[in-house]
């Protein structure tokens, strides 16, 4: 077992080290010099058992650092170290008056360090600390992005991080539960994924999927609020049409999507208003596709056109255009030219190439709206026939195709870009007007402009 000690005098680190060598030589103790380090122990080098607070840490404050600990790790022993005036000064009741936590004053003395130790490390036995880490066969384990998450509070599974190729920590317990936090903090450590048991994956993807359902179904959120439940949608249907494929509880899903869209766009009144209220935030698939969507209903009402089913279609190809992909950098790449591309896998690469056909094949599982596929299969043809997968111009492609090539291809480039105020949306369109203001091009392009200028 490990324990770890957040203290910033390295002189108390070798009185610590050599009270636990002399007393519980089983328990390697693992010293953090301030918050953040401690932070990164805990996420890469644990479990630990307990933890032990230096009450006059300086660098941090270390009632909050205890806090952030607990939101972050979860429920364990904290054994507080210090002067009794200043552990009263620095740390609340609350946390010294919780049963499983308890103190150690200064100086040391060889029996109440004894006895409030072994009382930490019983209980942290009795929970388990040591299964934390695990040695799994990769193939026992699938991918979960992240940011599926933040939909639950608590889930049935445990949650691993990868440590090593064989090795993963446990760093959400089934049935106990989490913080969004905990997910920040990883989320700003540039870690994009969990792990789950392969059945477990699979029913994460079903559950999701009801929870979504019943979210899109609610009346009276906001527009924010429904936009950030459309994405967390598209996110899984992606992982479930990629790891699964197509089912009756996917297809439920997209129609809800779908239908939430029509409706959230006739109450917004335009596509400025979605775009003041979109949370883009992570520039991935998901996103596309919740915003090509709404730009598709926006040159639809500046071209005039009422069907439904045809926006149906455009809905569809939204969120299947990108369900082929698996490295979301590939937004920045629009053709097959294009010199970044040679920066990507051989494997990258050729999921590019592809993606328009196998998400095109997709669209065939969706019965209820025929030639979806075809839109999908030309959304990377540009008007000058540079384009994939085959090299139509402008003019040979149907306005329909053109509409969706245009949303697709103009959000792709809002995504991804890194300017977050509102210059960016007339610079695109710019740069679009100029490319993609040729053959049947040329309608989409001024309905696109006319919506974008609405209610200036």
């Amino acid at each position: 077992m490990k324990a770890l000690f957040v203290c910033d005098n390295k002189e108390d680190w070798g009185l610590l080290s050599n009270l636990f060598k002399a007393h519980f030589s089983n328990v390697e103790l693992v010293c953090a010099l301030n918050g953040e380090k401690a932070m990164e122990y805990l996420s890469y080098e644990g479990p630990f058992g307990i933890i032990l607070m230096d009450v006059s840490l300086r660098s941090d404050s270390p009632n909050q650092l205890t806090q952030d600990i607990l939101d972050f790790g979860g429920e364990k022993p904290i054994i507080f170290v210090g002067e009794k005036m200043m552990l009263n000064d620095r740390i609340e009741p609350a946390l010294l008056e919780n049963e499983i936590n308890d103190f150690i004053l200064k100086p040391y003395d060889i029996e109440n360090f004894q006895e409030v130790v072994k009382q930490g490390l019983e209980w942290a036995e009795s929970e388990e600390f040591e299964q934390s880490v695990e040695e799994f066969d990769r193939s026992e384990l699938l991918p979960m992005k992240l940011r599926n998450f933040y939909l639950f509070k608590k889930i049935p599974y445990d949650v691993y991080l990868e440590l090593t190729q064989t090795k993963f920590i446990r760093v959400i317990s089934a049935e106990k539960p989490y913080t969004q936090s905990l997910l920040q903090y990883y989320s700003k450590r540039n870690i994009k994924f969990f792990y789950l048991k392969k059945n477990e994956y699979l029913r994460f993807l079903e559950d999701s999927i009801e929870l979504l359902k019943v979210e899109l179904s609610k009346s009276g959120r906001s527009l924010s609020q429904v936009l950030t439940t459309q994405i967390k949608a598209g996110l899984i249907i992606h992982q479930y049409l990629r790891t699964v494929g197509v089912s009756d509880s996917v297809i439920e899903l997209v129609h809800a999507v779908i239908e939430k869209t029509e409706e959230s766009f006739n109450h917004a009144g335009g596509i400025k208003t979605i775009l003041s209220h979109f949370p883009r935030l992570k520039q991935d698939f998901a996103e596309h596709s919740i915003l090509t969507m709404y730009f598709c209903e926006s040159i639809c009402e500046g071209l005039g056109w009422g069907s439904g089913i045809t926006r149906k279609k455009l809905g569809l190809a939204s969120l299947l255009q990108d369900c082929a992909l698996s490295n979301e950098d590939l937004l920045k790449i629009q053709n097959l030219q294009d010199p970044q591309l040679e920066m990507f896998s051989e494997n990258d690469k050729e999921e590019f190439e592809k993606h328009p056909q196998k998400a095109a094949e997709m669209a065939l599982y969706f019965s209820r709206f025929p030639e979806t596929d075809f839109i999908i299969l030309q959304h990377h043809e540009l008007p000058n026939g540079e384009g994939f997968p085959h090299g139509l111009s402008a003019n040979k492609l149907t306005i329909l195709s053109c509409v969706f090539a245009l949303a697709s291809q103009f959000v792709a480039k809002l995504v991804s870009s890194e300017k977050k105020d509102g210059s960016v949306f007339t610079e695109t369109f710019h740069q679009f007007k100029t490319s993609h203001n040729t053959g049947n091009f040329k309608e989409p392009v001024a309905a696109l402009e006319k919506m974008l200028k609405k209610n200036e």
